[in-house]
């Protein structure tokens, strides 16, 4: 059986007016093969996958989503979808529309005959939750209402920008790789990883490993691995820190796994780099 929850905006008066109006959101836990048309709707509505399988039908093309995908329904735009016979989907979802909606829908790459997309980890898993705690400010509610939108448009333009030349692609990417960078050199001293590292940054984990594999010639675990080589190189160089201490301060709780990366990284165990055995390497090629 279908288990639903459902609002509808309080405040329809400023409809008319409004640059951006939402007019409803709702999360269903779907029962089996439970179904929406073929038909449209008048507005434009975001469904966002949480678990389960479904099949979205439009333009005479059919997508598979699974947890972790969305899509966009367009205005007047006849749609299928369903949820999967043995594993239903349950689903969040928000409808809008307003004197601006097409032209920032127009700024994402999403359109009736290409509607789906993958979520990202900041936003769109908690915008019905956002959405349902504006309810219990009814001073402010339209307010905050928009800004939960506001946010939530904004990500989506981001993460899914309209049609770039291969300039821009490339500029972006350099974006993406450059926070990475600065990111590891952040926090290279906590128990870092990359699946973290992706998620933080809001990105596909296989994408980041992908276009900074590309720009820096070595995947991201790679380049956490070598930068805290580096800076135990300067510890064990300038400092009196045990092996022990110097472990932990690049991110290691076992200062034995830390030795044996150390050696497999530089050839020479942290006692033996200390004692001079290293002098004769390039500390700075450790990092590209």
């Amino acid at each position: 059986m279908t288990q639903k929850h459902f609002y509808c905006n309080p405040d329809p008066e400023g409809e008319g007016a409004n640059d951006l109006y939402i007019t409803h959101w709702g999360k269903e836990d779907c029962a089996p093969l439970h179904s929406f048309g073929p038909g449209i709707r008048d507005v434009y509505k975001f469904h966002f996958v949480h678990t389960g399988r479904g099949i979205v039908r439009v333009e005479g093309k059919t997508y598979t989503l699974t947890a972790g995908q969305a899509f966009l329904i367009h205005p007047n735009v006849v749609i299928f979808y369903q949820a999967d016979e043995h594993d239903p989907w349950t689903y969040s979802y928000c409808g809008f529309r307003g004197n601006l909606s097409e032209k920032w829908v127009s700024r994402t790459s999403l359109t009736p005959e290409q509607p789906v997309f993958s979520m990202d980890l900041q936003v769109m898993p908690y915008l019905y939750d956002l959405l349902t705690e504006t309810l219990a400010h009814e001073s402010s509610r339209d307010l905050r209402l928009n800004a939960v939108m506001y946010r939530f448009l904004t990500a989506l333009i981001e993460l899914l920008p309209a049609a770039k030349t291969a300039e821009g692609e490339a500029r972006s990417q350099h974006v993406y790789v450059h926070r990475a960078m600065e990111y590891i050199h952040a926090h290279y001293g906590e128990a870092l990883s990359v699946t973290q590292l992706a998620a933080d940054l809001g990105l596909d984990r296989k994408y980041l490993s992908a276009i900074f594999k590309g720009a820096k010639g070595l995947p991201p675990q790679q380049y956490l691995l070598r930068y805290r080589m580096r800076k135990a190189c300067r510890f064990l160089r300038d400092s009196t820190l045990s092996v022990g201490e110097i472990a932990r301060s690049v991110g290691y709780a076992d200062a034995l796994l830390f030795s044996k990366m150390f050696k497999r990284t530089l050839g020479v165990s942290p006692s033996e780099f200390r004692a001079g055995a290293g002098e004769a390497m390039l500390e700075a090629d450790i990092v590209p």
